[in-house]
């Protein structure tokens, strides 16, 4: 019981110190958002946004933009040609990594969205942002589940801030692996999580296929072991 009560009481510290930090990140975003003429800050409940019911745990209940020098941050430990890979965001929310990642010459860059309204935001962020950083123009935002997505062949960059419940994301993980497996090998994964990817460190754990390239407590770039430098 005490020890019941201990990890309660240090959830509600944390939860607290999170929300602290999303309050001072809050004009940051915001401020994204005025200069390229987006809007992508506004947090909103997946129920409100087109999400069954039944659906709505497995996208953590609710959308939280991403910081954007998180993103960048990690984006910056890819060390590939990105004009050869396919930056695809699982979990895409309102574009807002899609719009960052299109400062980066990609091949194209593909936004997956399982929640109809914020898929239908992340069409219009693509139409309307403006930057004079932007190297790639093709950006598609798309309506659909991970569980049942294939991604295009050839190289691929996955990301992810926190997307899923651990059903979902060891899924996608799984299709990840299988994947490499039948031949696709180059492919690199960036996971993020505002708090500390540790909440998901057991599966992080699991993919035994992947190396960690760079790691912190919100974020892991990873590569297949044998293939890193591709």
């Amino acid at each position: 019981m005490d020890i019941d009560f201990s990890s309660r009481a240090v959830n509600k510290i944390r939860w607290r110190l999170f929300r602290a930090r999303l309050a001072f990140e809050n004009p940051r975003s915001r401020a994204f958002d005025r200069r390229h003429r987006v809007e992508t800050a506004r947090e909103e409940p997946l129920g409100e946004m087109g999400v069954a019911s039944d659906a709505i745990i497995r996208g953590n209940s609710v959308y939280r933009v991403t910081w954007g020098w998180l993103i960048k941050e990690a984006m910056e430990h890819l060390d590939i040609d990105h004009s050869r890979y396919t930056f695809i965001d699982y979990g895409s929310g309102k574009g807002k990594a899609m719009l960052i990642a299109s400062d980066y010459p990609f091949k194209t860059i593909i936004g997956l969205e399982y929640a109809k309204r914020l898929h239908d935001i992340a069409v219009e962020n693509c139409r309307s942002y403006h930057s004079a950083n932007q190297k790639c123009h093709s950006l598609e935002p798309i309506i659909g589940d991970a569980l049942h997505y294939t991604p295009p062949s050839g190289p691929i960059v996955c990301f992810m801030c926190n997307p899923f419940d651990e059903a979902t994301l060891r899924s996608v993980f799984n299709r990840w692996r299988a994947r490499y497996e039948s031949g696709e090998r180059e492919i690199r994964i960036l996971y993020l999580n505002m708090r500390n990817i540790a909440e998901k460190g057991e599966i992080l754990e699991e993919q035994d296929w992947l190396a960690p390239v760079a790691r912190t407590r919100r974020y892991v770039v990873l590569a297949p072991k044998v293939s890193r430098h591709c």
